[in-house]
């Protein structure tokens, strides 16, 4: 796109703002409501794509219902020359990540303040089953008041309907991507906590908890590695103000908070002089894990110091030599090494243990420490009601009340929304009830005759109207204003999906009058006044004539013609075509005798 090129009919092109994963951001001038806006495209490479331009055109739709101060507000929408563009509010602060760079460190009140706001924002976003997907400090907005706005709501969760890029990775930005996303599985509103947790580490240690030469030796990290304490940064973070960004970031979305709201009242009070005292969080699993791996029998009931002594050097055989990046198992010298096979045998069979100990651990948070008897709800928004119950049926549950409501993004037949939300842990076999489109949402078109064009057109056209305009004369209507319109009023109609054509007054017609019916103002008036005085003069005379007639006189009369007509518009003037003319016509009479 270029600078000084206008979208839509109204947004000016001012220059580029950024590129994102399907959209390139410019800032634009609205010529209608004179003001600055941010403009974003979908990109070239990705418009040809039906199920592309589908999902960002619902998913736009979808954002427009967000309406949050800490979420930046969407304007407008359409396509323009097979474009889809996006239209919001300017920001002209900088991004959360640029603010934490000129800023840091920043005051612990400062973090916990941009932290709420960003988590009051996303909580908007879950409660409207919009689940942002790509949360980072690039994609939340600083006023210059303060206040943290975040943006790009839909556009991620639009990239996630395709699942993977090119290269065979996960949809996102990997250094704040969570575990189960990294392996590919749907993301759920603990998905974006987990990504919450990542930011509020960076904004406190100045730089993200899991970096690597490459996207996938991060992502790996995600999904294996413990959480690095933030304290190690910096000993005077409270531990209370630690503990939110290790439940926040638990390997296993049950263990995080349950939602976006609870992490914030969480966060709210760990500066609380209250929780000074706080220990360390530990999540369940690891707990569990730790339990576990205490219960170590002894033989024949005996516990040596020859075994205490066994244990520790047992310990060593797993340590791993971190100066070496092949990891190699650092050998025991043969001189610490038992000479007794039974030692030998008991060694195997604890690291055996230690073995299987650790794969139930990892494997048990792969798949969620899900039990046997619970099913997690599947996403089937924009799906057919039967589809929807086969899929809940593969997950084994069941579809359970179906209420119906009008929806302008969801086709007439198709799954709006379930309840609970896709993502939830439920017990197997439980009900999910579903919400369907019966159809867009019609409203009344109203009666637009005898008003101002310009007026309704900008009204109309930010509804969602496709407006079209002809012109005609009329002799009533002034113009601009609006003499008939194809939609008869009361019309039941979908905005989104409805042309409307206005024929615009353009008040009388004129025509230009001949010029040989022009005289001048001065002749006429001239001839005017000679015809009056002759006139006079006549009837004078006819009165004497009356008074005293002569016996010997004949009369005779003579009727002159007339002498001038005069119309008193200039040669070159045109009229309304209902306008009158006036003419002065004189003649004169004399009466000889």
């Amino acid at each position: 796109m270029q600078t000084d090129q206008v979208i839509g009919g109204r947004y000016k092109i001012l220059g580029p703002l950024g590129e994102g994963g399907m959209a390139n951001v410019y800032r634009a001038y609205d010529t209608i409501l004179d003001r600055e806006v941010a403009l974003k495209i979908m990109r070239l490479d990705m418009r040809d794509d039906p199920i592309a331009k589908k999902r960002f055109e619902n998913e736009i739709r979808a954002s427009t219902e967000l309406v949050h101060p800490n979420i930046t507000q969407v304007y407008d929408y359409g396509d323009e020359d097979g474009n889809q563009y996006l239209v919001t509010e300017y920001i002209s602060g900088p991004d959360l990540k640029r603010y934490e760079t000129d800023n840091f460190p920043l005051p612990l009140t400062k973090v916990v303040d941009i932290m709420g706001q960003v988590l009051g924002g996303v909580q908007e976003a879950h409660n409207h089953g919009i689940i942002h997907r790509d949360l980072k400090p690039q994609n939340v907005l600083m006023t210059v008041d303060g206040t943290a706005k975040i943006t790009d709501f839909g556009i991620a969760r639009a990239q996630s309907s395709f699942g993977m890029t090119q290269t065979n990775m996960a949809i996102g930005s990997v250094h704040y991507m969570a575990p189960e996303q990294v392996r590919g599985e749907p993301a759920t509103p603990q998905s974006d906590i987990y990504s919450l947790g990542i930011m509020l580490y960076e904004l406190l240690a100045g730089k993200v908890p899991f970096d690597g030469e490459t996207s996938v030796a991060v992502a790996v990290k995600h999904t294996t590695d413990p959480m690095p304490l933030v304290r190690d940064s910096d000993p005077r973070i409270p531990q209370a103000l630690e503990n939110v960004i290790l439940k926040a970031t638990a390997k296993n979305p049950i263990e995080r908070y349950d939602s976006a709201n609870a992490m914030r009242m969480d966060l709210a009070t760990a500066l609380s002089p209250d929780r000074v005292n706080e220990a360390r969080w530990v999540s369940p699993s690891a707990e569990a894990e730790t339990e576990a791996t205490k219960v170590i029998p002894t033989i024949n009931g005996q516990t040596s110091a020859n075994e205490h002594k066994l244990s520790e050097k047992t310990a060593t055989i797993m340590a791993i030599d971190r100066t070496n990046d092949d990891a190699k198992i650092t050998s025991v010298p043969k001189s610490v090494q038992p000479k007794n096979p039974f030692y030998k045998k008991k060694r195997v069979w604890l690291v055996g243990i230690l073995v299987v100990l650790v794969a139930f651990a990892i494997g048990m948070t792969i798949y969620g420490m899900q039990t046997p008897e619970e099913a997690t709800v599947p996403d089937v928004r924009d799906m057919s009601v039967q589809s929807a119950k086969d899929e809940l049926a593969a997950a084994n549950l069941k579809a359970g009340k179906i209420t119906y409501k009008r929806s302008d993004t969801t086709k007439n037949g198709d799954v709006i929304a379930a309840d609970p939300k896709a993502g939830t842990h439920v017990k197997r076999n439980a009900k999910v009830n579903l919400v369907v489109s019966k159809g867009e949402r019609k409203i009344r078109f109203g009666d637009y005759r005898n008003e101002a064009y310009e007026t309704v057109a900008d009204r109309l056209k930010a509804k969602g109207y496709t407006v079209t305009t002809s012109h005609e004369h009329s002799e009533s209507v002034p113009v601009g204003y609006i003499i008939k319109q194809s939609i008869a009023p009361d019309k039941q109609v979908v905005p989104n999906k409805t042309t409307v054509n206005f024929v615009v007054s353009m008040g009388p017609e004129k025509v230009d009058l001949p010029q040989d019916t022009q005289k001048s103002e001065e002749d006429s008036e001239v001839v005017s006044n000679e015809s009056n005085r002759s006139v006079g003069a006549s009837k004078s005379e006819k009165r004497q004539q009356t008074s005293t007639p002569e016996p010997s006189q004949s009369t005779s009369s003579e009727s002159s013609e007339p002498t001038d007509t005069s119309s008193e518009p200039d040669v070159s003037t045109s009229v309304p075509q209902s306008s009158s003319v006036s003419q002065s016509s004189s003649s004169v009479s004399e009466k000889a005798s």
